[in-house]
């Protein structure tokens, strides 16, 4: 990992400085505040919760009593869901942003499309992405106002703690922070339902957005930004919908998708 970036890191769970320590053939790094030490794994910066982290089979990790490998986070639609969305297309669907050369980027969750300058998963991607290490999106080993860009795309619906999380986002970000997720007005949820299938059957699924919950728990967290419907699909069908999504009222059941961003005020120096 770059230097720079090995001097931002902080312990998760106190944000105390970590000191990088070597024991014979292990490396690790240490808190001296709460005592805990981040090993490597595969050669790559271990900071996953302590509940997964100090596990050596993550294969046997068990939540709340239910085992959990994290992994393949995609959606395989059955026959019937891709004759319906023409779903045939070789497009990726990904996200193109737009972002400034001079921002520093974190992506969190990055998954196997990473888009960062420093880049964070529960699992090890592949390709392995540069300046990679394991993370959590509600705790991240890094200093306040490390990057000016917080990125999440198709996370927030994976984490149990999405307060935690966006909070998360905010405190290390020092301009934006960015989210994509699924918008569950959408109308192609309730034909996903019908054919038993989609983003509510996904077993590592656990909340439904909405561009007004979603505004609401913004207000509610006092954290200024705006929510916006948009469409990432690569079906012609899907993308044909959006052009409905003008309509008062009713436009948000034409959108697949919503775009939240956070923006952090900048203090005045007097």
């Amino acid at each position: 990992m770059n230097d720079y970036f090995l001097s931002k890191l902080t312990c998760p769970y106190c944000h105390n400085d970590l000191r990088l320590q070597k024991k014979k053939d292990l490396e690790y790094f240490y808190c001296n505040k709460c005592l805990r030490k981040y090993d490597f794994t595969n050669g790559i910066p271990n900071f996953l919760p302590d509940d997964i982290r100090l596990r050596k089979d993550i294969e046997s990790k068990k939540i709340f009593g239910v085992k959990w490998v994290p992994g393949y986070r995609g959606w395989k639609p059955n026959l019937a869901a891709k004759i319906i969305s023409f779903s045939f297309s070789h497009e990726s669907g990904r996200i193109e942003e737009k972002i400034g050369t001079k921002s520093i980027v974190l992506d969190v969750g990055c998954g196997d499309d990473a888009r960062g300058d420093v880049n964070v998963d529960v699992y090890i991607p592949k390709p392995l992405p540069p300046n990679f290490l394991l993370a959590s999106a509600e705790l991240l080993p890094f200093k306040d106002n490390t990057f000016d860009i917080v990125r999440s795309a198709y996370v927030i619906e994976h984490n149990l703690f999405p307060v935690k999380m966006i909070k998360e986002h905010f405190r290390v970000c020092r301009k934006k922070v960015k989210i994509y997720t699924d918008n569950s007005d959408w109308l192609g949820v309730i034909v996903y339902r019908i054919l038993n299938t989609g983003s509510i059957f996904h077993d590592e699924h656990y909340f439904k957005w909405s561009k007004e919950y979603f505004f609401n728990l913004l207000n509610r967290l006092g954290l200024e930004g705006r929510v916006a419907l948009f469409n990432s699909s690569p079906s012609f069908f899907v993308k044909f919908l959006s052009f409905f999504g003008k309509l008062p009222r009713i436009g948000p059941f034409f959108y697949r998708d919503l775009y939240i961003e956070i923006v952090k005020k900048q203090e005045r120096v007097e």
